[in-house]
């Protein structure tokens, strides 16, 4: 899965997808049960738990599914699906009105599946969750103007690595990385040693979910909302302007290669500062870097911004409502266990210990084993006052049109203004845009 969730904030979608055709509200069924409260007149059942997780990641599920299997309280069996083919599978499933009672997704998906997966409203009533557990920006990417379709499961986000040997090497502290940009480019420099193949910055034009979210660190979110519509801000943005500018020198001033494969790169101590998302972890663990990780760095102009992709457990509109139910009881288990687990002996806490994911979760966020886990404390944002959005909140409903046209040709245009006007560039997208939003809006 490390390999799947490195490409989904960069490329998710790139392929346009179109959600089958059955008609309907997310809530034609209500909510599960009503009386989901009582837990003493359960009945075994058996649910389908699919999704596209691989890899180690996959291990610790069927650990965690089969722990649930045999302590939950409620005489639910789950039967887990975990396969790299999981879309491929899903769609036709959709169809043929033969899905799952679970799967896993992202946050964008709750428009493509629209129709198609059940809205989550009552799932606090139903199972005694507490909303103010979960972090609200996260629960907000899974709203629509109807309600809430998802509950998150993982945060994938981008963050800064940097290889603490190199870092001392050039003279600089290797307890503290770079706090600005600026800063970014004086210690690229230092630690760059071309003869020796050695560069201090670790960018990627390919690597679109990464620029994606450095662009908005320097500039805001590519599409907000202002007086009731949805409004580009590509235009005469100078965030946007100084971030093209900073990328491109890197390159330029022979500070970050121009090609290969930069993770490996990272890891075999040819990089000093490299930008991806935590999936890398597990590989930089293995082979005992000495390294720092910390969250992107924030700009005057960009404001408070952490932009991830939030994925989520959906529950699909197909099931009954009894299995709408214990999937309900599954995702409150994940986040409780039966209700009287330490918060470090859950699912949600385990994810975050053991795959090396932030947490979306205010009980795991404050415990203290979690606190003392120095990168997850690290790369872990829970102020409400951030926007953990990437590219456009929420409920932007055609945030992959911006995606795959406007923001990916910018990337794949950067390196041909390397010596010319940025806002040419940055005109261009907003056009195309602006273009997007009409016709999607009727502006």
């Amino acid at each position: 899965m490390k390999k799947t969730l490195s490409l989904l904030l960069a490329c998710i979608m790139l392929v346009s997808l179109v959600a089958c055709g059955k008609s309907g509200g997310g809530n034609a069924g209500g909510s599960a049960n009503d009386k989901a409260s009582s837990d003493g007149d359960t009945k075994p059942v058996t649910i389908q738990f699919w999704n596209g997780w691989t890899g180690s990641d996959a291990q610790v599920l069927i650990e965690m599914v089969e722990k649930f299997n045999k302590e939950n309280k409620w005489k639910i069996t789950v039967e887990m699906d975990s396969t790299s083919d999981f879309r491929d599978k899903i769609t036709p499933a959709m169809a043929a009105n033969k899905t799952p009672a679970l799967i896993l997704g992202s946050c964008s998906e709750k428009y493509l599946y629209e129709g198609e997966v059940r809205n989550l409203d009552n799932i606090f009533a139903d199972t005694g969750m507490k909303k103010e557990d979960f972090v609200p920006s996260y629960l907000d990417a899974l709203m629509t103007d109807s309600g809430l379709y998802g509950i998150p499961f993982q945060i994938s986000n981008y963050v800064v690595y940097w290889n603490k040997d190199l870092f001392a090497k050039a003279g600089l502290d290797p307890e503290t990385p770079p706090q600005s940009y600026e800063q970014w480019t004086e210690y690229a420099e230092k630690m760059t040693d071309a003869d020796n193949h050695v560069y201090g910055s670790g960018l990627s034009y390919t690597n679109y979910g990464a620029v994606a979210c450095l662009m908005q660190m320097f500039g805001g979110e590519q599409i907000t909302k202002e007086n009731d519509k949805w409004v580009a801000h590509f235009k005469d943005n100078e965030g946007y302007v100084d971030f093209v500018k900073w990328f491109n020198y890197q390159f330029d001033a022979g500070y970050n290669p121009v090609e290969g494969d930069i993770v490996s790169m990272f890891i075999a101590g040819q990089v000093g500062m490299y930008v991806d998302g935590p999936w890398v972890l597990a590989d930089i663990h293995k082979y005992n870097m000495n390294y720092g990780v910390t969250t992107l760095i924030e700009t005057p102009e960009g404001g408070k911004q952490a932009p991830a992709n939030t994925q989520c457990f959906f529950i699909c509109q197909d099931c009954t409502d009894e299995e709408a139910l214990a999937a309900e009881r599954f995702i409150y288990w994940w986040h409780y266990g039966n209700g009287t687990e330490n918060v470090k002996d859950t699912a949600v806490y385990a994810w975050s210990d053991r795959i090396g994911y932030p947490t979306y979760f205010n009980p795991v966020a404050e415990c203290d084993e979690y606190k003392n886990n120095k990168d997850m404390n690290a790369i872990t944002i829970t102020d409400p006052e951030y926007c953990m959005d990437s590219i456009a909140p929420g409920e932007f409903r055609y945030w992959s049109e911006i995606l795959t046209g406007p923001v990916i040709d910018f990337i794949n245009n950067l390196t041909f203004y390397k010596d010319n006007d940025p806002h040419e560039l940055l005109d261009k997208c907003q056009e195309a845009s602006d273009t997007i939003i009409n016709e999607k809006y009727g502006y």
